[in-house]
């Protein structure tokens, strides 16, 4: 189903994106860089946004006319160059024995680690960490979600879906719900009256600070703890999905006011606010790797060198492979479109 997004909803869902990915980022490497003046960046619920955002998007971008194979291009496109990007930049690490820190994961076994992330199995059945990159987690659900969503939209086989559910695993099914809030507010969206969507506007907002003040999802994760104690300790990365559903729901009518309202303000800052949010893929799938580099490898420990030294790595991985995707799209194109699909689709 095609539906076309409002154009200042656009600017605003990319400006939400940077901004998601640079509270991921000071969420693990504030307490490293300023230990003396520890703030508690909402990590966790900046990747529930990510997968409100995604799910949106993507419903989106899988227009009828791409087929299964078209979509499968797509995609393969945007996750596999900075994934391998990220995978290359573990290996070197660990090559180099460089020593790993907080948020970052264990070197674990290195190869088998690096090739189960790499294939996105790493968070199906198991729990492991890409090396030196503890937040590649989450591409491993997203990923999971682009298959079955491909699957339900390009190809719709029960036997087929029920394989890739059971491949995928319960842990990363338990989140798919907040990633379908997402397609289901692409699908549904409306139109509100102006007085109506800022009043939803400003709720949100306030409903969403305060679901981080008082940690509601790890507050809820703690009462299901009491009750189901194993079953909790084996959902580990999903462990709050109650209260991410529940922060979902409060992101996905947050959109669902924006698009309304049209925040036309943001369109005088769009070149701005579209060039910064093409490097958030990048932010948050690299800047983890490049600080343990930044930190432990090259020994920069005063703020203001590290994060100007990683703002340049992650702008330098991001030109690589982020943003140039039309470019992995055009060399990917033979491999799922045939040839002579591949030289039209150029033209």
């Amino acid at each position: 189903m095609t539906r076309d997004i409002p154009h200042g909803l656009s600017v605003y869902l990319d400006l939400v994106r940077f901004g998601a990915a640079s509270i991921v980022v000071l969420s693990h490497l504030w307490v490293l860089a300023f230990p003396q003046h520890p703030l508690p960046w909402p990590g966790h619920s900046a990747v529930v946004i990510f997968f409100v955002l995604s799910g949106f998007v993507i419903s989106h971008a899988a227009r009828p006319e791409l087929g299964l194979r078209g979509y499968l291009h797509h995609r393969t496109a945007r996750i596999y160059p900075v994934a391998l990007g990220a995978a290359v930049l573990s290996l070197l690490l660990s090559a180099f024995g460089v020593e790993t820190m907080q948020y970052a994961g264990t070197r674990g076994t290195d190869l088998l680690d690096v090739g189960l992330n790499a294939t996105f199995l790493a968070q199906t059945w198991c729990n492991v960490a890409l090396p030196y990159n503890g937040p590649f987690w989450s591409l491993n659900y997203e990923v999971w979600y682009y298959v079955l969503f491909g699957i339900w939209c390009y190809h719709p086989s029960r036997l087929l879906l029920l394989v890739a559910v059971v491949v995928a695993g319960p842990k990363i099914l338990l989140l798919m719900p907040v990633w379908l809030l997402g397609v289901y507010l692409h699908r549904k969206m409306t139109i509100l009256d102006r007085r109506t969507a800022l009043w939803i506007f400003l709720a949100t907002l306030v409903a969403g600070l305060a679901f981080f003040w008082i940690d509601a999802g790890a507050r809820i994760r703690e009462v299901m703890r009491a009750v189901w104690p194993e079953a909790m300790d084996l959902t580990r990365g999903s462990n709050q999905f109650v209260g991410d559903f529940l922060l979902g729901l409060i992101v996905a009518l947050n959109f669902l006011a924006a698009g309304s309202l049209g925040m036309g303000l943001l369109l005088k800052f769009e070149k701005a606010i579209r060039y910064l949010s093409s490097f958030t893929f990048s932010m948050y799938v690299f800047h983890m790797p490049l600080a343990v580099l930044i930190w432990n490898g090259l020994g920069v420990h005063a703020a203001v060198p590290f994060f100007g030294l990683l703002l340049l790595g992650v702008m330098g991985m991001g030109e690589l492979t982020e943003r140039r995707t039309k470019w992995y799209r055009s060399v990917l194109a033979p491999l799922f479109l045939g040839t002579r699909k591949a030289v039209r689709a150029a033209g």
